[in-house]
């Protein structure tokens, strides 16, 4: 106890604030702020990196699975192709033979002098020449898409 009957309490009254003290502060603060800078940046970049994982792995699987589409599609049209060749070859060797008949019938009216076989000849040459290529196809495609869905199943 001092003289005047003040009492110690083991701490001074006014806050020491010196130059040394507020440099202290400041440098804390700092501090404080650059590891909360340094922890959201880290933070921001695993977050970057854990996206790039996952965006990654989607990317991977949409690959395959555009891989696998496009090799059915590809197996789809090759078949579908083959069919259609021999549907052409069927129906045009048909047609070729068709005409090789009718044009021997033809010379063969002209040799025998026969009007009337000559006639009917010429219509049938006709009436195929004006059955154009693509008729049928499409009732050929839809027996073969109907067959395509049974194997499909």
């Amino acid at each position: 106890m001092y003289e005047d009957g003040y009492e110690d309490e083991g701490f001074d009254a006014v806050p020491y604030e010196d130059e040394e003290y507020r440099r202290d502060l400041r440098e804390e603060e700092r501090k404080r702020r650059d590891r909360r800078f340094y922890g959201e940046t880290i933070g921001g970049v695993l977050n970057a990196v854990t996206e790039y994982a996952r965006t990654l792995e989607h990317e991977k699987t949409n690959r395959l699975n555009v891989e696998r589409e496009r090799r059915r599609a590809l197996a789809v049209m090759r078949s579908e192709r083959r069919v259609m060749l021999e549907y052409l070859k069927q129906r045009f060797g048909e047609r070729g033979d068709l005409y090789e008949k009718y044009f021997k019938l033809v010379d063969t009216a002209l040799q025998v002098d026969n009007e009337e076989i000559l006639r009917i000849a010429l219509e049938s040459i006709q009436n195929i020449y004006q059955d154009g290529p693509g008729t049928g196809i499409n009732e050929f495609r839809q027996h073969f898409d109907g067959m395509s869905e049974v194997v499909r199943i």
